[in-house]
């Protein structure tokens, strides 16, 4: 086991193509994930959840190795416990991480010695925020969202205006629940394999809820399923109902995204690139793509 650079992945990252693992190749560096007990035993899980990242962690893995990638996967007491066993066992020459999403986890691997790449996980970096808010009196989403807009040209014309005529389609996007017992869109459940059923093994006492029934996509396969049902299913409908709830019916047209986004399996910018091409298909109306738009280049950034 010669020198090699690390690259560690955190449960949050799980994407070949980002941060410091996207121009890496097989055979020039180690991959590091840790699952760490403390942030396990720190708080009762629901069982969905849990499985979630464990697992999601777990696919990666094995994604990784059959790629070629030399990949140590261990469990630690905490997340730099893990850096510090792994750093004992194998010859690294630097140990390389993307930002995590927190101002806390940022300082942890900085006080590690851990070099770090810029995370590319959103549209808009920290730093792109910071320059957008220097000097305003005020913080408004709507006009975050449209500097978004346009510095992504996303249903922006040749003009600069916005595709419709107009920036906001909320209007016509607070209707009340239907009450017509129409049909939702249906979304598939993925049959759990062995991984999955390991990971769901070693859970312990302290969780509740009910068991893992495939709702939340694990890898990057399920995820682009997930993301394929949506455009060609819950799209069109998403935008005139989005802010309703319905007793019967937990997601109505809504797209089931938000974990694969948050776990790194899927970019928003593949997101918003899958919108945008069904709503120039003819696929969905643009209530509803502005719509869905919104919380995904606006809210979700800008929160």
């Amino acid at each position: 086991m010669g020198h090699l650079d690390t690259i560690w992945i955190l449960g949050d990252q799980l994407n070949r193509n980002s941060g410091a693992l996207a121009d890496r190749n097989p055979g020039d560096c180690r991959v590091l994930l840790v699952t760490s007990e403390s942030k396990i035993g720190a708080k009762r899980w629901h069982r969905q959840r849990l499985h979630l990242v464990l697992s999601a962690m777990a696919h990666f893995a094995a994604e990784l190795r059959a790629e070629g990638f030399e990949v140590d996967h261990r469990r630690a007491p905490t997340l730099t416990g893990g850096l510090r066993a792994h750093l004992a066992e194998y010859d690294v020459d630097q140990v390389i991480a993307m930002e995590p999403m927190s101002w806390d986890g940022r300082a942890m691997l900085v006080d590690a010695g851990v070099e770090l790449v810029p995370n590319d996980q959103f549209l808009c970096h920290y730093e792109d925020f910071a320059g957008w808010a220097d000097g305003r009196k005020n913080f408004k989403l709507e006009d975050f969202y449209r500097w978004q807009r346009a510095r992504l040209d996303v249903l922006i014309e040749p003009d600069g205006q916005p595709t419709g005529g107009r920036w906001n389609f909320d209007h016509d996007n607070r209707e009340p629940p239907p009450k017509d017992g129409r049909t939702w869109p249906s979304i598939t459940q993925f049959e759990l394999d062995d991984i999955d059923h390991a990971v769901v093994s070693d859970f312990g006492p302290n969780v509740w809820g009910s068991p893992p029934d495939g709702t939340w996509p694990i890898n990057r396969r399920q995820a682009l399923i997930r993301l394929d049902e949506f455009i060609a299913t819950g799209l069109a409908p998403f935008g005139a109902h989005e802010d309703a709830m319905l007793g019967s019916e937990w997601k109505m047209a809504h797209s089931v995204l938000a974990s694969s986004m948050n776990l790194g399996l899927l970019h928003p910018s593949e997101i918003v690139d899958s919108v945008v091409s069904a709503f120039r298909a003819g696929a969905a109306p643009l209530n509803s793509v502005e719509g869905f738009l919104r919380q995904v280049i606006g809210w979700r950034e800008y929160v």
